[in-house]
């Protein structure tokens, strides 16, 4: 082998001949290069190789690969070398037992050797063990696995955004929850599919923004919309990456359908301040209203008046006709008295036939007695329960802050004892 075979390489100095390079790379690379003939026979073998069978090179060149592997060991690789053979490059890897039995995974590239007239003459194989990268690829192969099964199995919707507000990963529990695919959805923003409800769409934008501006993490309720158009209430989870540079990279959503918690809440809360059988305020909202505006008469020096309005012959309805026929009428009693009152005053029903009118604006010294008679003449017309004709009055009893009292539950006493006086004076039934 002359030089002029090696004019390609460019040796280093500390070499004396290309012949003496190449016979350092054969007894210290740390990869298996060999040349395998048409034959598959080893013409050029690298020490690394050589070791691995306790074989000195001189003695694997010119065997079979039949022969160094076994049956079993060649047919493992048999046929990638085959398609080397044939011309084409081949990359894989695979599982290998050492000649003590022991498993190590190598990297394997065969390249093809073409003779001058085009005849591939055998081929270039370069292997490197590859074990502990194997072992850290399948591991972080099984832990992606296993996030990946996480974000489909869980309970909440898992949905990841591109720093451009685009869909990236929609998982099963976010097409169980809004209706979509994720065929329908990946690359698009949700106002391209109506995902925000318009009540929360400024809510969405501001909490988006301060994520995209370097809030690490946030929490919003939102309504949003399903694929087929109802309107549901979502609790979201949402966090930010950021690169290396400081630069977003994605977004990540979790986010569960809260729709029946916020029901509940609602009804709760309803409970709270209204009356279930009419739908005015109750005691307690009426309670928190005066207070606050007894608070804002006395710094400006209004006056302000408590009409208490209590049912007259109710009973009569509740014994003659039913508890239902009762309910019916406390309904349509709710009724005739807002129409009665103007928009800015208040109607509560304190309980039983017992309800309250609070006049907090404009309330001039006539104010209460005309909304009072109008009250009373509200209900000389009969109330209708099953085609059939009830009657029923109201007595109304007013007491004005500050000139009767200026205390809430003294002022309430007060046109509680007002209305009785009222009623007594027409003779009404207590």
């Amino acid at each position: 082998m002359t030089d002029r075979t090696f004019s390609h390489i460019a040796v280093p100095d500390a070499f004396e001949s290309p012949l003496a390079f190449l016979d350092a790379l054969s007894r210290t690379s740390g990869g298996f290069i060999l040349f395998i003939d048409t034959e598959e026979r080893v013409r050029y073998a690298t020490r690394g190789f050589a070791d691995w069978f306790g074989k000195s090179p001189a003695d694997v060149v010119g065997k079979r690969l039949l022969d160094l592997y076994g049956p079993e060991g060649y047919a493992e690789f048999a046929p990638q070398m085959k398609q080397a053979l044939a011309g084409n490059a081949v990359h894989y890897e695979r599982l290998a037992r050492r000649p003590d039995g022991s498993p190590v995974w190598i990297s394997v590239t065969l390249d093809p050797y073409r003779a001058r007239d085009g005849q591939v003459a055998g081929f270039f194989s370069c292997e490197l063990e590859v074990s502990e990268l194997k072992r850290t690829h399948d591991a972080l192969d099984r832990a992606l696995q296993e996030l990946a099964s996480h974000m489909e199995n869980s309970p909440l919707a898992v949905i990841e955004w591109t720093a451009a507000v685009e869909v990236r990963r929609w998982s099963a529990q976010a097409e169980a929850i809004f209706g979509w695919k994720a065929s329908e959805v990946i690359g698009r923003k949700p106002s391209t599919f109506g995902l925000v409800h318009p009540d929360s769409l400024e809510t969405t934008r501001e909490l988006t923004r301060e994520l995209i501006e370097g809030a690490k993490r946030n929490r919003m309720l939102t309504k949003n919309i399903t694929r087929d158009g109802r309107t549901i209430h979502c609790e979201w989870f949402n966090s930010a990456f950021f690169d290396a540079d400081g630069k977003l990279s994605s977004m990540l959503s979790l986010a569960q359908d809260v729709t029946a918690r916020v029901e509940s809440e609602e009804q709760l809360r309803q409970a709270a301040v209204y009356d279930s059988l009419t739908g005015l305020p109750n005691r307690n909202s009426l309670a928190a209203r005066l207070e606050h505006a007894i608070m804002r008469v006395s710094r400006s020096g209004d006056r302000l008046a408590l009409l208490f309005i209590d049912l007259d012959r109710f009973k009569k309805v509740n014994d003659t006709h039913g508890h239902a026929a009762g309910d019916e009428v406390l309904r349509q009693c709710a009724a005739r008295i807002r129409t009665c009152v103007r928009e800015v005053d208040t109607v509560a029903r304190l309980g039983g036939d017992e309800f309250v009118v609070l006049l907090e604006s404009d309330v001039r010294p006539d104010t209460p007695s005309v909304i009072g008679d109008r009250i009373r003449s509200a209900f000389d017309v009969p109330f209708q329960w099953k085609g059939t004709d009830v009657r029923c009055g109201a007595s109304v009893g007013v007491s004005l802050y500050p000139d009767h009292a200026r205390d809430p539950a003294e002022l309430l006493a007060s046109a509680d004892l007002a209305m009785y006086r009222f009623k007594k004076v027409e003779g009404q039934p207590q």
